[in-house]
């Protein structure tokens, strides 16, 4: 009966004091310390760049007009080429379709007895080429006949003294460099009214298509490098050109000297027909070198003066020079500078 007793006792006794610790409040998280972090700043590089497509086209301008009806027979010009007044452009019907300078555009057959600008242009033609001394004055007169049947006989047709409305195509301005339209090549039926030829400009226009909603994600004053087979090209972006057919905004680009992005090598990695694709890293924020923190670090005092604060509790005022990806690059401290972190308890 005395160990049943005992036994009883020693139980509740240990119940009691299992009691007093479950009733035993947890400790406050908040009443802990937290020690700061102290960093060491570090030399550091902070930049951005986004990329994109460059398209490089050359901006065609149709400037000669084609008269001939038949079957294109043969093609002497090839895209590029520089011509001069003269110059067997192609053939129709195996007859030779020659370029000459003039605004009026060949409409009709010359002849004895014919007048007008029309006349004059091919005045001017057969004096460039040594074949008339007269005047250019637009009559069609008897020298006007004998140099071009001089010019007939050195094309290899017949020296009929008559000009055929197809056997000549003006241009404003010679030399130029040309490229024929698509509907030119061997075996192609031309009616007459067709734009065959298309001067090319001295450089291509190189542009970076973009969505509407993209435009805030470019600088419009942002560098470029193009990358091409053989290096890389330095460009700016000047121009923002939004069209409404395609809802797309253009960046054009042009070098960093204000001139071609491609420099003097543009016909060897530009095609003339066919749009060319290049990378594009645009630069939103240049590569900055020097002293970095992490933003999370500075603060701003009165006057908005940037700090960040110092072991010792100490305001070290600095000036941001430039920030990406929770970095900053700062001025006023030096790198191997101790600053503290913020923190928060957990």
């Amino acid at each position: 009966m005395l160990v049943l007793l005992l036994v009883v006792v020693a139980a509740a006794g240990g119940g009691f004091w299992a009691g007093r610790v479950a009733l035993e409040p947890p400790s406050n998280p908040l009443d802990e310390t937290v020690q700061p972090v102290v960093y060491t700043v570090e030399d550091g590089t902070v930049g951005r760049s986004l990329t994109f497509t460059a398209v490089a086209e050359w901006d065609l301008t149709p400037v000669g007009e084609n008269s001939a009806g038949g079957v294109v027979t043969s093609v002497q010009v090839a895209a590029g080429d520089t011509v001069s007044a003269g110059d067997v452009l192609y053939s129709v019907n195996l007859r030779p379709v020659v370029i000459a300078e003039g605004a009026v555009p060949m409409f009709r057959s010359l002849a004895v007895k014919s007048d007008g600008s029309d006349v004059a242009q091919l005045q001017s033609f057969l004096s460039g080429l040594g074949l008339f001394s007269g005047d250019v004055d637009g009559s069609f007169g008897s020298s006007t006949r004998s140099a071009v049947r001089a010019w007939q006989a050195s094309l290899g047709v017949s020296d009929t003294g008559v000009v055929e409305a197809g056997d000549l195509v003006f241009v404003p301005v010679l030399p130029v460099r040309v490229a024929l339209s698509d509907e030119v090549w061997v075996g192609a039926r031309l009616a007459g009214g067709e734009r065959v030829v298309q001067v090319v400009p001295s450089d291509p226009v190189f542009r970076i298509p973009l969505a509407i909603e993209q435009a805030s994600l470019v600088p419009l004053s942002a560098d470029v490098f193009v990358t091409y087979p053989d290096g890389v090209w330095d460009a700016r972006i000047v121009q923002a050109s939004e069209s409404l057919e395609t809802g797309q905004l253009n960046l054009i680009l042009e070098g960093i000297g204000g001139g071609s992005v491609c420099g003097d090598v543009c016909a060897d990695w530009v095609g003339l027909t066919d749009r060319s694709d290049f990378r594009a890293e645009v630069v939103v924020i240049p590569e900055t070198n020097g002293p970095a923190v992490p933003v999370a670090a500075i603060s701003s005092g009165p006057g908005n003066q940037a700090y960040v604060m110092a072991p010792d509790g100490s305001q070290l005022p600095v000036t941001v020079i430039e920030s990406s990806n929770g970095l900053s690059i700062v001025d006023g401290i030096a790198a191997g500078t101790e600053i503290l972190l913020p923190v928060t308890g957990s």
